[in-house]
């Protein structure tokens, strides 16, 4: 997902607006058991400063000293790194597969990393293949990319002699959770969704309320009225609804306007009984949207404090996108 680019976006901002050159290291393929997979991305400065992870942190190191290299030369290169030869640098890892990184210099339009944006109204699902085996007719580091339909790529044919194999990286959007309501137990749910680079969209009657929670770049805040939903979020697509703005009229409301919506999954704070209730207010069955319903919302991990809730429905979110 592209969440994962996220962490490296400000850093290649930057050296985007300053022109200075970055190493791209992408993990293109895995074989057996490693710690990040395939689509993994590191960003390395020419002072071996590295941002973002392609192993468990064993080998970042080593691979921007070879970096290095890259920038004195401009030509790319392809790592291959057994992770189960506890000789290799002491690791004792623990991991048993194979990993294969392309390093290539990014620089001018610093592709193909800048068509990976990870900002909210930016993300689109992007399919990226990067030439990891030089070939007559495309070396090392050559690359498409196909968003939207749209095509780039670094040499033409490119695509059309790759489009088939099966080591393309797919870059899905990062989830878009609407969380209604803006009580104490709402920061740090949304504490803990910044952490995994999700986008958040705070919703709530009271503007002024919604003033207070603090920015981050990942999250938009939505002030509506009860009767004025549909309209107000007409724009927007969400992967996920959190309610809990603890009213039972404004839940009520809440809940019928996403149960009448395409969203997925959505989560109902309380225990069951208020559940019901909510149900009864908002004029819905439950069997009418049992299989999206999770109420009460969150695993059940134990704790009472605002920290321990938002622990437990980050973590039925986190199952809920990633579990296949």
């Amino acid at each position: 997902m592209l969440e994962q680019i996220s962490p490296l976006w400000d850093v290649y901002l930057k050296n985007k607006q300053q022109g200075i050159p970055l190493v791209l290291a992408t993990l293109v393929n895995t074989t057996g058991s490693s710690y990040k997979k395939a689509g993994a991305m590191m960003l390395i400065e020419t002072n071996r400063t590295t941002h973002g992870l392609i192993s468990g942190g064993c080998l970042e190191t080593d691979v921007a000293e070879h970096a290095m290299t890259v920038f004195d030369t401009g030509q790319a290169t392809t790592l291959d790194y057994d992770l189960s030869d506890e000789s290799i640098f002491g690791l004792g890892a623990g991991c048993d597969g194979s990993i294969e990184i392309v390093l290539q210099i990014i620089t001018d339009d610093y592709l193909p990393f800048s068509a990976l944006n990870p900002l909210p109204d930016q993300a689109e699902p992007t399919s990226l293949l990067i030439n990891s085996q030089a070939t007559t007719e495309f070396p090392i580091g050559s690359y498409f990319i196909l968003k939207t339909k749209k095509l780039i790529e670094s040499s033409n044919g490119f695509h059309a002699a790759t489009r088939h194999k099966d080591n393309i990286l797919n870059y899905t959007t990062p989830p878009k959770i609407a969380i209604c309501g803006t009580g104490i137990d709402v920061l740090p749910l949304v504490e803990v969704l910044n952490l995994l680079q999700w986008h958040i969209y705070m919703i709530d009657h009271s503007s002024m309320r919604l003033q207070q929670c603090p920015y981050h770049q990942h999250n938009q805040k939505i002030t509506t009225t009860m009767t004025d939903l549909a309209s107000t979020l007409r724009p927007y697509q969400f992967d996920a609804a959190v309610i809990m703005s603890h009213s039972l009229n404004r839940d009520a409301a809440y809940l019928k306007h996403f149960s009448n919506t395409s969203v997925p999954w959505l989560g109902l704070l309380g225990p069951t009984k208020r559940r019901d209730k909510v149900l009864k207010q908002a004029g819905i069955a439950l069997n009418q949207i049992n299989n999206r319903l999770h109420a009460p919302i969150g695993l059940d991990l134990g704790g009472q404090m605002p920290e321990n809730i938002a622990v437990s429905v980050a973590a039925q979110l986190q199952h809920h996108f990633y579990k296949s």
